[in-house]
């Protein structure tokens, strides 16, 4: 099984027939994976008019599926895929992996294809929204019957219409092989990876990495070998949140003294010329877990209530960030404030202001070329009108320069961001789209 064939899912037909449908009970009676009794209630809360509850009910429903079929892989593998070191074989799912998080994972893995990642994220800001919503009196604030309809049926298409999906174990078994056996430079199967989606790539150098971290006797041989193969060869193609993990890994094996680990990414490190990559210190674990938490407020239910501590903290963290935890530190900041299609949060603006405050024009000409065509999380803010215009005014309001680039999609997206020129809206969601695909090919 060559690498470019390796996914965990295959990826399902849709439940196209739903998409014209606009009867609730002829929609729910779709979701395979709710109990009779739960169809019911929910057919009976559309006819009372309940659509918040409805929606809220089928929404937790197919997130915690979602997770459930996720952790089929392994809790210790699925913080692998996410980069999440305090994710292990004990994490609790449902705690541990945001709703982002799964989408995003199961659009990678292709349980989920491209519209329906989009309809479940959309979803999940509607739903998040009218449930923090508390003015009982104001009749703005409750959902509309096509909003429900929406919501319940891209969940059912994407999740809870579908029969049990099993995690296939091509991906494991390739996993398995890193630490299993040596495998050779000429091997077909790296041939292959180095062609694969750079998603199998950057999944690869995190394999490897806690391979390292973790593994004795045999298994740490084999990583130690397959690292000095394979690492190399990926590191050409390899994005900076790569390259900085690969150094950070070495710097805290270094630290603990594990010298077989710390000898072959020395080795691997010196045929690269990646030293510039190693890290002074560890300060990037705390800047990267401080990033997280304000992602996670921002991307949960009550957002605008929960963001402002959070980005409280990271600000107060100090404006030198170190270079692993630069592009997570980015993404959390500009996603407040950037905020979402419903508004700001202005409790936490400036907090974030404090941030991008620090930045010099090289760091925004960093971020911008090499890091933002990898952000998907901005990216996607940048898909709709109202988010571009703040987006704009983050241009303008920081002085921000027109950095250097090759990308004609990321140069006409920069170009006219820093224009100031609401004419160009549909210029710079029409770029934000191409590179948002491109993340994904």
């Amino acid at each position: 099984m060559s690498p470019s064939e390796v996914l965990p899912w295959q990826p399902v037909e849709n439940l196209v027939a739903l998409d014209k449908e606009m009867q609730p009970a002829a929609i729910v009676s779709k979701a395979v994976n709710l109990r009779p009794k739960e169809i019911k209630q929910i057919i009976s809360n559309f006819e009372l008019e309940n659509y918040e509850i409805a929606s809220n009910y089928i929404w937790t429903k197919s997130m915690a599926l979602l997770k459930i079929n996720l952790s089929s892989m392994g809790m210790d593998f699925i913080g692998e895929l996410l980069q999440r070191p305090d994710i292990d074989e004990d994490s609790d799912p449902s705690n541990s992996v945001s709703d982002y998080e799964a989408i995003d994972l199961a659009f990678e893995l292709g349980a989920i294809n491209k519209t329906q990642r989009m309809r479940l994220l959309n979803s999940s800001e509607v739903v998040n929204h009218f449930a923090s919503s508390f003015d009982a009196n104001d009749d703005d604030t409750d959902m509309m019957l096509e909003e429900a309809l929406q919501c319940v049926k891209v969940c059912i298409q994407s999740v809870l219409g579908l029969e049990k999906v099993e995690a296939a174990q091509s991906f494991s078994a390739f996993r398995e092989r890193l630490s299993g056996t040596t495998i050779a430079s000429d091997d077909p199967e790296i041939t292959n990876l180095l062609s694969s989606p750079y998603f199998f790539k950057k999944t690869t150098v995190s394999i490897l990495l806690n391979i390292l971290k973790s593994a004795n006797g045999a298994a740490l041989e084999n990583g130690s070998r397959n690292t000095s193969i394979i690492i190399p060869q990926l590191w050409p193609d390899l994005n900076g949140p790569e390259r900085w993990q690969v150094g950070q890994a070495y710097s805290e094996l270094f630290n603990e003294g594990k010298s077989s680990a710390v000898k072959t990414l020395n080795s691997v490190l010196v045929s690269v010329s990646g030293f510039d990559f190693v890290p002074e210190s560890l300060r990037s674990n705390s800047f990267t877990k401080a990033a997280h938490l304000v992602l996670a407020a921002h991307q949960g239910a009550n957002n605008f209530y929960n963001e402002p501590k959070p980005m409280r903290d990271l600000a107060a963290m100090g404006s030198s960030i170190p270079g692993p935890a630069f592009g997570n530190v980015m993404t959390a900041t500009l996603a407040v404030k950037i905020g979402n299609r419903y508004g700001q949060c202005w409790d936490a603006q400036q907090s974030a202001n404090e941030v991008l405050n620090g930045l010099s024009q090289d760091r925004w000409g960093y971020y911008l070329s090499q890091q933002l065509p990898n952000d998907t999380v901005v990216l996607a803010k940048l898909t709709n009108s109202e988010c571009v215009r703040r987006w704009m005014s983050i241009m303008q309001e920081f002085d921000v320069e027109m950095p250097t680039t090759t990308v004609k999609s990321l140069g006409a997206l920069l170009a006219s961001s820093i224009s100031g020129d609401e004419k160009k809206i549909s210029i710079i969601t029409r770029n934000a789209k191409i590179l948002l695909d491109g993340t994904r090919n």
